[in-house]
C-alpha cells in the first residue's frame, strides 16, 4: 500500500494498540480470576464455539443468503476487476458470489481452509456504476489482504471467554460456601463487566479495520477514494433513507419518492460531509462495527487529497 498516505501509519498504530489493549486486559483478568475459578473450561468452551462458527460460517452465510458463485461468463467485467484488484493487493483472487437481495451491499468472508469469497448483492450491481462497484470490491479485498476475518475471530473470542467465566462464577456461588458466595458473585459480575469492555474494544477494532480497508481501496485502484465515497453515499441513500441531515438536504435521500429528482452523489456527499454528528450519534457509533458514514467520507477525503485525486 502506498506510503504517501500520512495517516496510514497512525491507523496501523491504533489498530495494533487496540488489539494489544484487548489482549493485555484479557491477560490481566485471567491472572486475577484464577484465584476464584479455573478458567480452562470457559476458555475451551468459548474457543471451541467461536472456532466452529468461524469454520462453518461460509456454508451458513451462503445458506442464509441463498448466495451462489457468479460465473465469469455471467459478469466478465466483474471477474476481471476482481482479478486485477487481487493481483494489486498481493492476494489470490477470492471467489465471486452473488446474493439475490435488492439492498446494495457487499462483504468478504471465508477461511484459509475453505477459501475466501467476496459477495455482492443484485442491488449493488444495479445501484452503482462499474467504477464504484470496483471500489467496493477493492474495499472487500482489503479485508482479505489484511486477514480481518482471523483478527476479528480472535477479538470476538476474548469477550466470550470472560462472559462464560462470569456466568460460571455466578452460578457456582449457589454451590459454594456461604462465606465465599459474596466474593464469587462479585468476581462473576466483574468478569461480565470486563467482557462488556472487551466487546466495546473489539467493536472499535472492527471500525479501525473498516477505515484500513477504505484506505486499501483508495490506493489499489485509480481514483479509489473518490469512487468509494460515491459508492458509500449511494449505498447509504438506498439502505437508510434517514441519515439525520438537515431537512432540506434529507429529501434527496428518500429515493422511493417519485416526486424527487435523481440523487446527485456529489451534492449528497457534500451534505453529509458538512453534517455535524450529534452526541447520540457518537454514542451509538461506539456500539457499531462500522464507522459512521460521515467519518468515513471525511477520512476518504483526506486520503484523496494526499493522493491528488
Amino acid at each position: 500500500m502506498s506510503t504517501r498516505i500520512a495517516n496510514l501509519g497512525r491507523l496501523r498504530f491504533e489498530m495494533f494498540g487496540t488489539l494489544a489493549l484487548l489482549i493485555g486486559l484479557a491477560t490481566l483478568a485471567f491472572a486475577a480470576l484464577t484465584r476464584f475459578v479455573n478458567p480452562l473450561a470457559a476458555v475451551a468452551l468459548a474457543v471451541a464455539f467461536n472456532f466452529l462458527m468461524w469454520l462453518t460460517s461460509p456454508s451458513l452465510i451462503e445458506l442464509m443468503y441463498r448466495a451462489r458463485e457468479l460465473k465469469p461468463s455471467e459478469a466478465p467485467w466483474l471477474h476481471e476487476a476482481l482479478e486485477r484488484i487481487s493481483a494489486e493487493s498481493g492476494v489470490r483472487k477470492p471467489k465471486l458470489v452473488l446474493v439475490p437481495l435488492n439492498v446494495p451491499n457487499a462483504f468478504a468472508y471465508g477461511t484459509p481452509i475453505s477459501g475466501y469469497r467476496v459477495a455482492v448483492t443484485e442491488g449493488l450491481l444495479s445501484t452503482l456504476s462499474p467504477e464504484e462497484v470496483e471500489a467496493v470490491l477493492a474495499h472487500e479485498v482489503g479485508h482479505v489482504a489484511h486477514g480481518d476475518m482471523q483478527v476479528m475471530m480472535l477479538a470476538s473470542t476474548l469477550p466470550a471467554i470472560f462472559y462464560h467465566i462470569g456466568r460460571s462464577l455466578y452460578y457456582s456461588s449457589y454451590l459454594g460456601d456461604r462465606d465465599d458466595r459474596g466474593q464469587l458473585v462479585l468476581a462473576g459480575g466483574l468478569a461480565i463487566a470486563l467482557a462488556t469492555v472487551l466487546w466495546l474494544v473489539s467493536l472499535r477494532l472492527s471500525r479501525l479495520r473498516e477505515y484500513y480497508a477504505d484506505a486499501h481501496a483508495a490506493t489499489v485502484i485509480p481514483g479509489g477514494a473518490r469512487r468509494l465515497q460515491h459508492a458509500l453515499v449511494k449505498i447509504a441513500a438506498r439502505s437508510n433513507p434517514s441519515l439525520g441531515i438537515r431537512a432540506a438536504q434529507a429529501r434527496p435521500l428518500f429515493i422511493s419518492d417519485p416526486m424527487l429528482p435523481p440523487v446527485d452523489p456529489a451534492e449528497l456527499r457534500r451534505a453529509l460531509m458538512e453534517k455535524k454528528l450529534t452526541v447520540s450519534e457518537r454514542i451509538l457509533g461506539i456500539f457499531s462495527t462500522h464507522p459512521n458514514i460521515v467519518d468515513r467520507l471525511r477520512a476518504l477525503e483526506d486520503i484523496a487529497r494526499q493522493l491528488g485525486q
